[in-house]
């Protein structure tokens, strides 16, 4: 129901998010209706209200003249979605609030009642950020009230556009009595008493001008006036000039690669575009039973700032489960069936022969096979120094990535094997299943067989 989602990723993709055409209904309703959204729905503007109500935060009463930077901001996203970044997931107050709950309130819920693991879920770093993030935007109460709402918001400036010809709207009915107790209940400055105007752009419909009026002057009603824009050509010229520097500075950041440990879930779409589209909500990584997906923090730049990874020494990718493909509100990671998903290669298990107890330490340990989901794993007895015990290799044309050999390895501190993004493949459409992965998984390889294809390390 996010229209600013369906705006600027679909600009930014050169695609239609058909999944949020459901969104029009909320434009369609704001140019009947007026801003209702930010008053009735938002829900980072109900965070910001109780906080104010029960922090009884003081207002400053500061009023700078901001009122149109949440309409630059917009401008700002959509030069650069056409430029071919999204920078949405940093002020889409949807995004920002389903956020915050998932980096803030879901990993203490998990640490002390132990619902989904005994350990907070998420890195702590991501979630500083996230708690400093929405202080930030609760803090600005303390300038003025609503000032996110007011100045920053971007989805609350399209609202505000759509709201300047809505057809219903309040208005001073009656003659007023300049008391200016409209003005003062108003939380986001919309009423100008001594004028007898409601600016229907910054008026949420919250009711309390109504409510609080005592001659019942100010009324809903019927009226469309001639909408006026003040914004100046220097502020849009900075705008502009902004985007096309920042976009392509920040895009050209994501290579960060960690050195090929840089695994993302399985049907994920091509990087590039894997960034424009995921809103970095975090959904996925809510909903991944072995808490193995992780936020990044800048180990893809930071336009993949909070972005989900694979951690497989924290939690290997199920074989069973495609749960992220789901979740994901714009197909940012594919919504694939289990038998689709099996074959997705996200990378390559890679054995490090000097931490390996099998090979340095001339023990048996046969756990990495035992664990492994695809059988890309083989025990080979080798005689080393006198000693024939059976070693691991891995076949890179079956293991998949999926981490599990790394999360059971008994090595403490770094795994023995671990998994890199080798010969990973990321798809926008078509099967990952071909012909060849078939024969492979069907084929059952003599023990004594290695094929010239496996990685060794």
């Amino acid at each position: 129901m996010d229209p600013l989602i369906l705006l600027i990723v679909s600009i930014s993709n050169h695609l239609l998010l058909n999944s949020y055409l459901y969104s029009l209904v909320l434009i369609f309703s704001t140019l009947l209706f007026g801003r209702f959204f930010c008053g009735f729905i938002c829900p980072l503007g109900t965070v910001i209200d109780l906080t104010e109500l029960a922090g009884k935060l003081p207002s400053l009463k500061f009023r700078p003249e901001l009122k149109n930077f949440k309409y630059l901001i917009l401008l700002f996203l959509i030069i650069s979605a056409i430029l071919g970044v999204s920078f949405i997931y940093y002020f889409d107050p949807i995004v920002i609030f389903e956020r915050s709950l998932l980096l803030i309130v879901f990993p203490v819920i998990t640490f002390f009642f132990g619902f989904f693991t005994a350990e907070p879920s998420f890195a702590y770093v991501e979630s500083l950020f996230a708690i400093i993030f929405l202080a930030i935007i609760i803090g600005l109460n303390f300038l003025t009230r609503r000032f996110w709402c007011q100045n920053i918001c971007p989805l609350g400036g399209l609202f505000a556009f759509l709201s300047k010809f809505s057809l219903f709207r309040f208005v001073f009915d009656n003659k007023c009595k300049k008391c200016a107790l409209c003005e003062k209940v108003c939380p986001t400055d919309a009423i100008d008493s001594k004028s007898e105007r409601v600016d229907s752009s910054e008026c949420i419909l919250c009711l309390r001008c109504n409510y609080e009026c005592p001659e019942n002057i100010i009324r809903y009603k019927s009226k469309f006036l001639r909408p006026k824009f003040d914004i100046k050509r220097r502020e849009l010229l900075l705008t502009t000039g902004s985007a096309m520097i920042l976009a392509p500075l920040l895009r050209s950041t994501y290579h960060q690669r960690l050195e090929g440990r840089l695994i993302r879930p399985p049907g994920s779409i091509p990087e590039a575009e894997f960034l424009n589209r995921c809103l970095h909500c975090g959904r996925c990584m809510k909903i991944c039973p072995t808490n193995g997906l992780q936020p990044c923090i800048f180990e893809s730049g930071i336009t993949g700032m909070w972005t989900p990874r694979l951690i497989p020494r924290i939690g290997a990718c199920e074989k069973n489960c495609n749960m992220c493909g789901k979740v994901c509100p714009t197909s940012a990671i594919r919504n694939l069936s289990l038998e689709e998903k099996s074959y997705v290669k996200i990378g390559t298990a890679i054995i490090d022969r000097v931490r390996c107890i099998a090979w340095e330490q001339n023990k048996t340990c046969l756990i990495c096979d035992e664990a492994c989901q695809y059988n890309a794993i083989n025990m080979v007895n080798e005689t080393i120094q006198g000693v024939t015990l059976g070693r691991p290799y891995v076949d890179e044309r079956i293991c998949t990535g999926c981490g599990m050999c790394e999360y059971r390895c008994p090595v403490e501190g770094e795994s023995a094997i671990r998994v890199y993004a080798i010969g990973e493949e990321r798809r926008a459409s078509g099967s990952y299943i071909t012909e060849e992965k078939k024969k492979l998984r069907s084929c059952e390889e003599k023990e004594e067989d290695i094929p010239s294809g496996f990685i060794i390390e």
